[in-house]
């Protein structure tokens, strides 16, 4: 009996051994490392926390209730507004057309956050540049005129005025005299006579992506103006701080002391704490609603604004750090998700008081990865390749 015994018992801890994950990153050890993150003078005092993502359960803070610069880790608030107000399927369109005026076309949008004059950026995401439109513009009236045309007048409706101005810049640099008029939609249908082309953008899920892998100011700000008037709030910059404030407040977030000056990051004026965007990535964790906004974080040393981090500081954390980067001139800022074997830990540091110089960003971007890199551990279950007999003898 004591044999058998003996038997069942191996077998069931063997068993154990193989079906057990790869190794698991101790959290004290990942705190310890943390308090040393804290410490660390090249960071200048920073505002740091960190959770274990499955548990939500805090493991450190240091200045984590602190309101710092967050730069664009503000996008993600962004990103979740987005997520909980927009379709990720809509498509903003814009359209061309000739209008019944001499040497005159009506341009006719639906505010395309995505709208671009850039036209590498446009071809990215298969969408027709601002760019294209003015030159299409300017060809089918001088096809209509059956000769060269100088002098056109753009009648448009639910572009940006800085578009259709950089659309008169453009064409004033092939020697065509511009004049741009913005009407009202119903004038710009009773204006329009031939239909000569439509745009239609990337998806809202596209676009976010974009933004939140490559930290586009103007993309996130648009959104964020979309997603404020969805929730019933005005399309500018206090719309965009409520509309935030209600996406925490949905998620039982405190954000009484939440400064935002912008939907983008990009100014100095806002204001975040640690805690709360740690409390924000605990809560999108395994929430479905948000799980493209998660998707969407640039993932290191692979693509996005992480592409050319932690090859060389911490190679063995390539891939495994999924996070949201932040940079203003004195400020380095990360947020995101951490994979240790079995585990994945939610980050927060906000480095705000750093010396404005380049050098100063770059080593405190060193400096967090090096740290991060002591955390990072794939996960590699253990895999019984054959089986294994034991005989025990009394």
């Amino acid at each position: 009996m004591k044999k058998i015994a003996s038997a069942v018992i191996a077998v069931l801890t063997l068993g154990a051994i193989l079906s057990a994950p790869a190794f698991a990153f101790d959290p004290l050890r990942a705190t310890t490392i943390f308090t040393n993150l804290a410490a660390d003078p090249k960071l200048k005092n920073p505002s740091v926390i960190l959770f274990d993502a499955s548990t939500g359960e805090q493991l450190f803070e240091s200045n984590g209730y602190a309101m710092r610069k967050p730069a664009s880790t503000l996008k993600l608030l962004a990103g979740v507004s987005v997520a909980q107000y927009l379709d990720p399927a809509m498509r903003f369109q814009t359209s061309l057309a000739l209008s019944d005026k001499t040497n005159a076309v009506v341009i006719q949008g639906e505010m395309d956050p995505w709208a671009t004059f850039n036209a590498y950026n446009a071809k990215r995401l298969g969408q027709t540049s601002l760019k294209y439109l003015a030159y299409r513009a300017h060809v089918e009236l001088e096809s209509r005129a059956g000769a060269p045309v100088k002098k056109m007048t753009i009648y448009y409706n639910g572009i940006y005025d800085s578009e259709a101005k950089n659309m008169k810049i453009y064409l004033k640099s092939k020697k065509v005299q511009v004049i741009l008029k913005p009407v009202t939609a119903l004038e710009a249908q009773n204006l329009t006579v031939e239909p000569v082309m439509n745009s239609a953008s990337p998806t809202v899920d596209q676009m976010t992506h974009y933004f939140m892998q490559w930290s586009d100011n103007v993309l996130s700000d648009r959104l964020s103006r979309f997603a404020a008037k969805a929730a019933g709030f005005k399309g500018n910059t206090e719309g965009i701080a409520e509309v935030y404030e209600k996406v925490l407040a949905d998620l039982e977030i405190e954000s009484s002391k939440l400064v935002v000056r912008d939907g983008s990051g990009l100014s100095h004026d806002n204001r975040v704490s640690a805690k709360l965007l740690g409390d924000l990535l605990v809560k999108i964790y395994k929430d479905p609603r948000f799980a493209g906004v998660i998707e969407s974080l640039p993932d290191g040393g692979i693509n996005g604004t992480l592409n050319e981090r932690f090859i060389k500081t911490a190679p063995n954390a390539v891939g495994l750090v999924h996070a949201k980067t932040g940079t203003l001139n004195g400020t380095v800022t990360l947020a995101g998700y951490i994979e240790s074997g079995d585990r994945e830990y939610v980050f927060v540091v906000l480095a705000d008081r750093l010396s404005r110089t380049y050098s100063a960003a770059k080593i405190a971007r060193d400096t967090l990865d090096r740290y991060l890199g002591r955390i990072a551990v794939p996960f590699e279950p253990i895999t019984e390749s054959e089986t294994v007999v034991s005989s025990i003898t009394p």
